[in-house]
């Protein structure tokens, strides 16, 4: 295993984005049931952040109030009017708000990382173990993901702040950060500097393959709830795809891997 940022290879292997998406479709069908077991923890965690957060800030209490008190207005620009006078009233509010509950996307580093960890049992045994979807709650993992995790919403939210295109780039060049903190021994700033060395150097393929993951997730989305649990997953066996076609395993051991 790799466990210093230098010993990263200067080049990545070359892909292909029929192979990765082909292979990444094969794996889809052994590992979506516990991908979309990890969507449905991340999604019941963000709703209950945000419920707290909401109730801390006073928030849930006025949007309460507040759909009261329109409930009765039929007049379409009285209640613009009324829409824009609250949201001004109650920024700090929905920015505070906002903004934490967005924070809870860190703890989606660790449950991200064991799935790349299920990924890589699926994809070498052809079986997996719904524990190891929980594999990066350990300490080995747990520090260096939410590192990586607090650096990556740092960057990408300045990144948007400032275009639409750095968030992109950002958004693909950090795609395989997590997956080297899982298989190799990089800290979560060498991870994110491996991955945008790597990915660097495939950028428009990596992008490729997002975008169509990304797509294919949306659609899920749209369909219905049930849609989105089975088909986001796609999205993470793509990225675990493009490590493997990227960077590769060599000969690592499953069982050795994140231990010093």
């Amino acid at each position: 295993m790799n466990s210093d940022f230098n010993s990263i290879g200067q080049k990545p292997k070359k892909i292909n984005f029929g192979e990765v998406f082909n292979e990444s479709w094969n794996l889809f069908s052994k590992v979506v049931g516990i991908g979309a077991l990890a969507v449905a923890i991340f999604g019941i965690a963000s709703i209950v952040v945000s419920q707290v957060l909401g109730a801390i800030t006073g928030l849930n209490y006025v949007q309460k109030e507040f759909q009261e008190q329109i409930s009765g207005i039929s007049d379409p620009d009285l209640l613009i009017l009324e829409v824009q006078n609250f949201y001004m009233d109650n920024m700090n509010p929905f920015i505070t708000t906002s903004l934490l509950t967005s924070l809870i996307m860190i703890l989606a580093f660790p449950l991200a990382g064991g799935f790349m960890l299920v990924c890589r049992e699926a994809d070498k045994n052809g079986a997996v173990n719904i524990g190891t979807l929980f594999e990066g709650f350990k300490p080995q993992y747990w520090g260096r993901l939410i590192v990586l995790g607090l650096i990556y919403f740092i960057i990408s939210k300045i990144a948007f702040i400032f275009f639409v295109i750095p968030g992109i780039y950002v958004w693909v060049a950090a795609a395989i950060a997590c997956p080297f903190v899982m298989f190799t021994n990089l800290s979560g700033i060498d991870a994110l500097k491996a991955s945008f060395k790597m990915v660097n150097q495939n950028w428009f393929t990596v992008f490729q393959v997002l975008l169509v993951a990304s797509i294919i997730g949306l659609v899920g989305y749209l369909l219905c709830l049930v849609g989105r649990l089975v088909s986001y997953p796609f999205v993470l066996i793509s990225i675990y795809m493009l490590y493997k076609h990227m960077i590769g395993f060599e000969n690592q051991d499953i069982s050795k891997i994140g231990e010093e």
